[in-house]
């Protein structure tokens, strides 16, 4: 049972009494969890979309997310209290774990666990009365187990805050991270990059401000210390992908004669030296559906809806498509199935 997919787990669960129990014991999931057999049918996509109706509830953000092959509904979590335009972000997944978190900093952040039906908001954390947070931005990651960190902006003091969330303690403690912020050539903004690492040991950041980007944030979740790469010039409007701990491809996406096409630059490290090298340019990017969901793709939304999704697979290192998002408050995850409980 060990070296089977969860999906197929779930399943076995109802064949008789004994077999569920020995699937539901804590014992075995936390074997599967350390066996990490990285089996692709334990990955599947995700689709998560945001609906309201302002007329029925008001400031209430309805979270759902389903099976993107059969569409097959996994769950559903409602915010209240949340103004339409601050629709939450979603990070990960990691070890079968997202967090959804809402850019109000009075709403909690959740955790779920989608294949299980598990959802949990973290503790709300305080802060100062001298301080004034403009963002908060949050990573997951996975080292025994999971934990969360959410990097806060202090717009008053012009800082970065950063805290740890660890489910043994249930709680958020201070981690030290040196930064200052200024509003021209440095960075005012903090958003997560994407990253083909699914064991949650490293977690980063760009930091930029209107569409720019300065530096990267990384964050080590075994050693829980920050490192700062500071790029060799400033970035104009990008993604930024993290391909493992230390390397980093940068997409710029743009439009020429009406075909859509991507400009692809990697990362080189020669001792603390970081440059870019230019890989390539997609020429041409259609709309398709992937001809199979297979591991490996990971999703560039950009805000026109009307460019679609750009699907990249990173095991290939190439884009594959872009894919019709049904709308422009949709996103598609890659998520891996695990019995991680939140």
């Amino acid at each position: 049972m060990l070296r089977l997919p969860i999906k197929s787990l779930l399943r076995l669960r109802t064949v008789c009494r004994f077999w569920r129990d020995v699937i539901d014991s804590p014992y075995f999931r936390k074997l599967h969890t350390l066996n990490d057999n990285n089996l692709p049918d334990d990955t599947v996509y995700i689709q998560i979309s945001f609906d309201h109706d302002d007329d029925i509830k008001p400031n209430k953000v309805l979270v759902n997310l389903q099976l993107q092959h059969n569409h097959k509904d996994l769950m559903s979590y409602e915010y209240a209290n949340i103004y339409w335009e601050l629709v939450p972000t979603i990070v990960g997944s990691v070890k079968g774990l997202t967090c959804i978190n809402p850019r109000n900093i009075t709403i909690p952040i959740a955790i779920c666990n989608p294949f299980l039906g598990q959802v949990k908001n973290l503790p709300l954390t305080s802060f100062g009365p001298s301080c004034k947070i403009g963002q908060r931005s949050v990573a997951i990651g996975f080292d025994e187990d999971y934990k969360v960190v959410q990097v806060l902006t202090c717009l008053k003091h012009r800082c970065l805050h950063a805290q740890l969330y660890s489910r043994t303690a249930d709680s958020w403690r201070e981690l030290a991270v040196e930064c200052s912020i200024t509003y021209r050539t440095e960075f005012h903004k903090v958003s997560p990059i994407k990253s083909s690492c699914k064991n949650g040991h490293f977690a980063h950041w760009c930091m930029g401000g209107h569409d720019f980007t300065s530096r990267i944030l990384s964050f080590d979740m075994k050693n829980e210390v920050f490192r700062i790469i500071t790029l060799p010039t400033v970035l104009g409007e990008c993604s930024i992908f993290a391909e493992d701990e230390h390397s980093f491809r940068y997409f710029s996406f743009g439009c020429q004669t009406g075909v859509r096409f991507v400009k692809i630059c990697e990362s080189r490290c020669e001792g603390s030296k970081f440059s870019w090298n230019r890989m390539m340019i997609d020429a041409s990017v259609p709309f398709a559906a992937p001809d199979q969901w297979r591991a490996g793709f990971v999703f560039f939304e950009l805000q026109s809806c009307k460019w679609g999704s750009f699907v990249y697979d990173y095991c290939a290192r190439e884009f594959v498509c872009r894919h019709y998002l049904p709308s422009s408050n949709s996103r598609f995850i890659e998520c891996k199935g695990s019995f991680v409980s939140v």
